[in-house]
Formats: structure tokens, sequence, C-alpha cells
């Protein structure tokens, strides 16, 4: 996976979220984590990568390919990637099965039968074949998230995109979607998430990056950035949420 941003900025009114980043990063990077504050930049970052926002100035281009700028363009992009957000956004009146099936059959084109049968493919590799006939009102919220994890991977996304899956759920919740996610991680999927689970970012990612106040303060090898960190920033945040 190559990915380069040249002087990415996303405003909203007065509030630069992402202010110039310019990244370059080539060779096998498979699992690439963005960590920092809270209100670094990350989510921001992440959907400008994804395609799901358009940047106020400069461009990102992934494997080469710089974004397209126009709706038609990003529609495509986004099609071809998967996404995972804080928030689970399955339809409440759906079963869980349904809200896999729904996007296959209406975004993908598959037949009702082929979406079905690829939704079962799935959750089955998720160990939640016991809980595709309820409603997300009937499930915990691990299992929730599960399920759009699941929904997120049944078109086989050549990139999936994770912004800080597992911030609304308890620890319990929060080990059964990172043993997932690191599931896919070693079967190769290629990945970018935002987290603020640094054990998990160090131990599954092969690259990290450093954002606050929208600026990238750092980008290494994640062994370097966490063991060797290059600055006094990196390095004091490092130590006050990997203290305990």
């Amino acid at each position: 996976m190559k990915i380069e941003t040249v002087e990415l900025s996303k405003t909203y009114g007065a509030t630069k979220a992402v202010d110039g980043v310019s990244l370059s990063l080539e060779g096998d990077v498979q699992v690439l984590a963005m960590i920092g504050p809270s209100g670094s930049g990350k989510s921001t970052f992440l959907r400008l990568i994804g395609g799901l926002e358009v940047p106020t100035t400069g461009i990102v281009k992934i494997d080469g390919q710089p974004l397209p700028s126009e709706e038609a363009g990003l529609r495509e992009v986004r099609r071809g990637n998967g996404f995972l957000f804080q928030s689970f956004n399955l339809f409440p009146h759906l079963t869980a099965l349904e809200n896999i099936v729904l996007p296959l059959a209406e975004v993908y084109g598959r037949s009702r039968a082929q979406a079905t049968e690829r939704a079962e493919e799935v959750v089955e590799r998720f160990r939640l074949t016991d809980h595709v006939r309820k409603q997300p009102g009937q499930l915990s919220g691990g299992q929730q998230q599960r399920i759009a994890l699941a929904r997120a991977m049944a078109h086989d996304p050549a990139l999936l995109l994770l912004d800080e899956p597992t911030s609304a759920l308890d620890p319990e919740m929060k080990a059964e979607v990172l043993d997932l996610i690191a599931e896919l991680c070693e079967s190769g999927q290629q990945i970018i998430l935002s987290t603020h689970e640094m054990g998990f970012a160090k131990g599954s990612a092969d690259h990290v990056v450093f954002l606050a106040e929208g600026r990238c303060i750092e980008d290494a090898p994640s062994k370097d950035l966490f063991e060797s960190p290059a600055t006094e920033t990196v390095s004091c945040f490092l130590e006050k949420v990997m203290k305990w």
C-alpha cells in the first residue's frame, strides 16, 4: 500500500481539522495506524484518504493514483473501500443478516441469493451465526460492531478504513472487536485505522502516523515510533497514555 498526501488540508469554517499534511508511505505497509490526542484530526484525515471528504487544499494519492475530486469518481473510490466507524450505523429495523445483505444487493448489484450467501459466509467467519436473525437492539455493543465489521468486509474491499472502532465499547466488547481486526491484519487485509488503543497499534500496525492539532508530528515504522520516538511531543504523549 502506497499513500501520499501533499499539503493536505481540510477546513470547517475557521477550524483547520487537517492542516497541511504531507506524507509519503511506500513499500511494505499493510496496516497503517493514526494516533494522537482527541481532536488531533485523525478522523478527518482518515475520511480524506477514504474519499469520504473532499480536501480544502492538497491532494491524496493511493498507490500512485490521485483521488478524484468529482463526486462520481469519489463514489467509485468509496465502493472499493470498506468503512467502520465509532457508531455502528446499523439499520435498527433490519436483522443483523439483512444489514449485510442490503448493501450487497443495492450498492454492489448482487442478486438477493448471492448477497445472502455471501452474508452468511461472512457472519460465519466472524462467529456471528447465532445472532443473524436478531435486530441490532437485541445485540450487545460488541456484537453490533462485529456485524458492522462483517458488513464492511462483505464485498472484499481493497482497503478497510476503521475510525476509532472500539471507542464506544466496554473493555470486554472492545477485546472481541480488536481480536477480529487482528485476524484481518494477519490475513493480509490492507487497513488504515485511527485509534486510541496504543497496545493494538504497536502490535498490529506496520507504520504509525502521529497527528496533533491537524498536523503530522511524526511518522515511522511502529516499533521505531513506540520505542524510540523522534520528537518530544510524541515521547510525552506515549509516556502518559502507556503509563498504566
